[in-house]
């Protein structure tokens, strides 16, 4: 892991979406307003609302699931992605056609308790399986970054649970206490970047590694990587086919001349991939 820049990585975990909760689709006056961290899951919004709220607190919450115009929301994606995907790109994540849109604040979201769309969602998890799922993400970009998972299975279990609660408590001294540990590349050897691509128009989610350098040892850059991975997209002198394309992580449009190891040291989410939404300028 090359030197962190802690203001950046810092002022990425401490980025916050503000949204506005309908808790009655009968009546839009019912709302709850909350600011979450763009990093976090929906099943934390609803731990958050079966405690908080006198409406929830004897639902059942594997029952509870998130609209936006229509669209079930994917709890196993960060917030933040959510909102990248959905507000950026001329699509919705189910593939229907959308105007394209300037993101809108507070994004105001719908909470259902009955009628659990089957066919789209899985059942919203405890959170206990919900920190199974996150450190399942973790060992897999462990894994692919190098090699092996052997940097999160010699962690010690309070170590685990302390990744999983810092995201849950929002202390970023907490997180990176561990995560360095596993992201230290001494005596081990880079071996790539965990990543996933985000594409309109219904396409599946494209996850890929990339090297952090080319055969001659130069640094790769996120246009080198995409062009390798997206080639009918990304031309090789960092220019798009389209030229309206871009690529968005936590809501900011990164340069393709970008380092991709600067890239993935700070703006990798807390599961340790880039997740990269490519979609078209507003």
């Amino acid at each position: 892991m090359t030197e962190i820049d802690k203001d950046i990585s810092k002022a990425i975990w401490h980025g916050k979406i503000p949204i506005q909760l309908v808790l009655n689709p009968v009546d839009p006056m019912d709302t709850l307003f909350m600011e979450v961290p763009r990093y976090s899951y929906l099943p934390l919004v609803t731990s958050h609302l079966t405690s908080q709220t006198e409406r929830y607190h004897a639902t059942d919450p594997h029952s509870i699931w998130y609209e936006y115009e229509g669209e079930p929301l994917k709890w196993h994606y960060p917030i933040g992605l959510l909102y990248d995907m959905i507000l950026r790109m001329g699509t919705s994540i189910q593939g229907q056609q959308r105007e394209q849109q300037t993101p809108s604040l507070p994004w105001r979201i719908i909470v259902h308790d009955d009628h659990f769309p089957e066919t789209i969602l899985l059942r919203n998890p405890g959170l206990e399986t919900m920190q199974d799922m996150y450190m399942s993400m973790i060992k897999e970009a462990d894994f692919l970054r190098h090699g092996s998972t052997k940097r999160v299975m010699n962690l010690s279990k309070q170590d685990q649970s302390q990744l999983w609660q810092a995201l849950f408590s929002e202390k970023y001294e907490d997180y990176w206490r561990v995560n360095q540990t596993i992201l230290d590349d001494r005596g081990i050897g880079v071996r790539s970047v965990p990543l996933r691509l985000y594409l309109p128009d219904q396409a599946p989610v494209i996850q890929d590694i990339a090297p952090f350098t080319n055969e001659k040892g130069d640094s790769c850059t996120l246009g080198d990587v995409l062009h390798s991975i997206l080639p009918s997209l990304f031309m090789a002198d960092y220019t798009t086919k389209d030229t309206n394309l871009i690529v968005v992580i936590h809501g900011i449009q990164l340069p393709l001349q970008t380092p991709i190891r600067w890239t993935s040291d700070h703006l990798a989410y807390p599961d340790n991939f880039l997740h990269l939404v490519i979609c078209k300028s507003s």
